[in-house]
């Protein structure tokens, strides 16, 4: 029986009848109140494992992220080195109509606004390929 329900009466009041019955009850109380604590255990055990893995993949992946930025601006820092596009001479190179549609293909694949390329870059590359597609005609 639960606590505060009405309990039938033994005939005399304090009866080890009556006794007994609320020891009982008492017990099954206790033993309900350990499976709800065993269920509680278990799901903050999962809770905490999963907060766990949580902050771990999170960790990894920031550190993922810090590592792309840093070869980023690694490559970045190499191609503010060199010299630009538009400084190559267009005499000084000699390609194939093919060549040149193939370095155009490459180019846009790499540099073009659509793809998340530099316009400005695609627009130096369209030009020094222009002129030399005009050299090799």
């Amino acid at each position: 029986m639960r606590y505060g329900s009405a309990m039938p009466r033994a005939s005399q009041p304090g009866s080890p009848e009556e006794l007994q019955e609320v020891l009982r009850d008492a017990e099954r109380t206790i033993r309900a109140l350990e499976r709800a604590a065993v269920k509680a255990e278990a799901r903050y055990q999962e809770l905490a494992r999963a907060y766990a893995k949580t902050v771990e993949n999170l960790t990894q992946a920031n550190s993922s992220c810090s590592a792309l930025e840093i070869e980023r601006d690694m490559w970045r820092e190499r191609a503010e080195c060199r010299p630009t596009v538009a400084s190559i001479s267009a005499g000084a190179m000699q390609l194939s109509s093919a060549e040149i549609a193939a370095l155009r293909k490459a180019m846009a694949r790499l540099h073009h606004p659509d793809v998340g390329g530099d316009a400005a870059r695609m627009q130096a590359w369209n030009s020094l390929l222009d002129s030399l597609e005009r050299t090799a005609e």
